[in-house]
């Protein structure tokens, strides 16, 4: 009988769906006296395994990773604990932290399915073949129907260097699946590569043959064989297997087209397969997405970058096809017609297609992408707000829509909108997410006293969600340092801001700032030197006050009030801008009489020093 807390816990992961089992080491409990302390230890780390797996649940790993690392600490021989300990520190890149946990949920029980496959994934990640062949090897003994183990089998003996092994195991599945045509053809694919790398490509020959003997009538099976006697150069068994098949009615004569282009092109005849293909552009009975990719295979064969762009005199024919077939050629045609920066031609077709398929992200992505290919503010934030209803998910659209409102001078608004885009935006780590937190922080820190207050919880959780966005580690590095706290953290932020954008102004001033902080006037100087050179004419009245201060602390007053005056200048031209918010404007101000003192004091030492 199980004791309270382990019924607890299979109670919960039953309601979660997590697929779950309580291990070994909850259930001993219920079948060995504990001493008190160790059966508070082991409830409180079943308290904490519960808050885990709600937190794992609701795409919090991080939360998730701290509880299970203290209910591991209390209970560290249970699989169940382990192994999710280790799933989640895989998942946050603790790799070599994860594996241990694997295998210790393994040994806990290794009749566990889930643990064993988990664990066989993650020695095949590590390159570790003979112990995941070991593992998959015991799993395909207990369970020998299981067609997925079988093919995870394969590739293992492959991977581990039996290849023997691996083609025999082939075989046993061909023999397996018999007439089933999808299945038989991916397993015969797979066995052609490994007799491949055997060196055994005597026998390809015959698995096209057997196919095509057993499904004569499937499409992929004729294409291959003849595919395979193309590259062979067998011109004679093609010419027969072609009038064959299309005598036989395995063919249609489009079909016959489609193979001589490919034959065509693989001799370099380019205008025959041009010609060929042109014959069948139109023919309603071949997919249209084979059509588009034959275009791209003779276009691309013919340049030295197998991913060059289609050649413009294949356009119309691509055109065709989208009048014959829009829903299969359209996404094709915009894109190539965006590679091409053709953004205008693009748009004209995207714009109606946005009305009649608005629920294909696709069209808006593309719809965007062409927006801003051609630098139409108003077009882009048109279609961001268009594409939200449709698209809600896409972090993009909802940053152009709360651009737009900040700038429109509605920042209550754009706020609401970004907390919004938290809510709606998926996944909920990675740039995106981290942006728009990262945005929301940005606000908050400009805002009331009390939005202040949460500013740095937001930048927290921005690189929770992404820790490589050189906006956010710049913004919230420069507000820890305007406010004197955490200058180390500051520092490391903003260090890793210049890593990822070295060349970028605003982030090398940020740095010089800190080192200023810090009184370590060489680094400071350096920086922003680096600073106001990306910057060049565009260089910011906080660049030159810093740079006047930096000077100013080395007691060189003639250099620092040079600099402090273009700071000045550079604030009055700031403050004449007429789109200037009220809220900027007031924050320049104030600033302006602590910058005239330090140049009429600046002033006052030069004048001491020529004495």
């Amino acid at each position: 009988m199980k004791s309270r807390t382990d019924a607890k816990k299979s109670c919960l992961l039953c309601v979660l769906g997590l697929g779950l089992l309580v291990g070994q080491g909850l259930q001993a409990r219920a079948q060995h006296p504990q001493s008190a302390a160790r059966e508070d230890s082991l409830t409180k780390a079943t308290e904490y395994y519960y808050q885990a797996v709600l937190a794992y649940r609701t795409e919090q790993p991080r939360s998730a990773y701290q509880l299970l690392r203290h209910a591991h600490a209390l209970a560290p021989e249970d699989g169940d604990i382990a192994y999710l300990l280790g799933r989640v520190a895989a998942d946050l890149g603790r790799e070599a932290e994860s594996l241990p946990l694997l295998e210790l949920a393994y040994r806990a029980d290794s009749s566990r399915r889930d643990y064993a496959q988990t664990l066989v994934s993650a020695y095949f990640s590590r390159e570790r073949m003979q112990d995941a062949l070991r593992i998959t090897e015991q799993l395909a003994k207990a369970d020998p129907d299981n067609d997925d183990m079988r093919y995870r089998l394969v590739q293992l003996y492959a991977r581990s260097g039996d290849l023997k092994k691996a083609i025999e195991l082939c075989g046993e599945l061909q023999e397996h699946f018999g007439r089933n045509v999808d299945a038989y053809a991916q397993v015969t694919q797979m066995k052609i590569q490994l007799l491949r790398m055997a060196g055994e490509g005597s026998r390809i020959f015959d698995e096209h043959y057997r196919r095509l003997e057993l499904f004569p009538d499937d499409r992929a099976a004729n294409y291959d064989y003849a595919l395979y006697l193309i590259d062979r150069r067998l011109d004679d068994l093609l010419d027969k297997f072609l009038k064959d098949k299309q005598r036989q009615g395995y063919l249609k004569p489009s079909d016959a087209v489609v193979l001589r282009v490919h034959q065509a092109v693989d001799r370099k005849k380019y205008a025959d397969a041009e010609r060929l293909l042109a014959s069948v552009n139109q023919d309603t009975t071949l997919p249209t997405e084979e059509k588009l990719q034959l275009w791209a295979l003779i276009s691309s064969s013919q340049q030295e970058a197998q991913n060059a762009l289609l050649q413009d005199k294949y356009l119309p024919y691509i055109e065709q096809l989208v009048k014959l077939d829009p829903k299969a050629a359209l996404q094709y045609y915009v894109q190539l017609l965006r590679y091409k920066e053709r953004y205008r031609e693009a748009i004209a077709l995207l714009e109606p297609a946005s009305k009649q398929r608005a629920d294909e992200a696709w069209v808006w992505d593309e719809y965007f992408q062409d927006a801003v290919g051609l630098e139409d503010e108003a077009m882009i934030g048109r279609v961001a707000r268009e594409a939200l209803r449709y698209v809600p998910t896409d972090w993009r659209y909802h940053i152009t829509a709360a651009s737009d409102l900040y700038t429109a001078g509605k920042r209550e608004e754009a706020r609401v909108a970004l907390e919004r885009a938290c809510q709606e935006v998926e996944p909920k780590t990675g740039i995106g997410p981290g942006r728009i937190l990262g945005l929301l922080a940005d606000l908050y820190a400009s805002g009331t006293k009390e939005e202040r207050a949460k500013a740095n919880e937001y930048y927290e959780a921005a690189l929770a969600a992404y820790d490589s966005d050189p906006e956010v580690l710049n913004n919230y590095a420069y507000r820890l340092a305007k406010a004197g706290q955490e200058l180390d953290k500051a520092e490391r932020l903003a260090g890793q801001a210049v890593k990822l954008s070295p060349k970028a102004a605003h982030i090398l001033d940020t740095y010089a700032y800190i080192y200023l902080l810090r009184k370590n006037y060489t680094l400071a100087k350096l920086y922003q030197r680096k600073a106001l050179d990306e910057a060049g004419e565009s260089a910011s009245a906080d660049m030159y006050e810093h740079m006047g201060d930096i000077l100013a602390a080395e007691a060189d007053w003639a250099e620092a009030e040079r600099y402090w005056t273009l700071a000045e200048a550079a604030y009055q031209k700031k403050l004449a801008e007429p789109d200037l918010e009220p809220s900027q404007a007031e924050e320049l101000r104030a600033t302006l009489p602590t910058l005239k003192k330090k140049i009429n004091d600046a002033k006052k030492k030069i004048q001491r020093q020529q004495r």
